[in-house]
């Protein structure tokens, strides 16, 4: 019996007892897999929360963007009428003939 471990249950209702026995390799298996199966558990945790903050991340990126866009297209809409202001007042005519070819 070297090498094996004996465990005794005890039912608490009828006091029944189951006894068996297991080779201490087998334990120290099952102790280093639960030890594996809570580490990747723990990793995916991890993984999952950094996840879930990139995806808030780029939200915010995003809307970002958008507002940066609409600055961008705000201010074409600002040249856009700069220049046919100037031309309405003759400004961009006039300061095309004073510049030297």
């Amino acid at each position: 019996m070297s090498g094996r471990v004996t465990f005794l249950v005890i039912m608490p209702n009828t006091g029944r007892q189951i006894r068996f026995s297991l080779h201490k390799s087998i334990i120290y298996i099952v102790c280093i897999m639960s030890i594996l199966l809570l580490a990747s558990g723990m990793i995916g945790m991890v993984k999952y929360q950094e996840n879930i903050h990139l995806k808030n991340q780029c939200k915010l990126l995003a809307a970002e963007k958008n507002k940066m866009e609409a600055i961008a297209r705000t201010v074409q809409d600002i040249e856009r009428e700069s220049t046919a202001i100037k031309n309405m007042l003759g400004l961009d005519a006039a300061a095309k003939k004073t510049q030297p070819p």
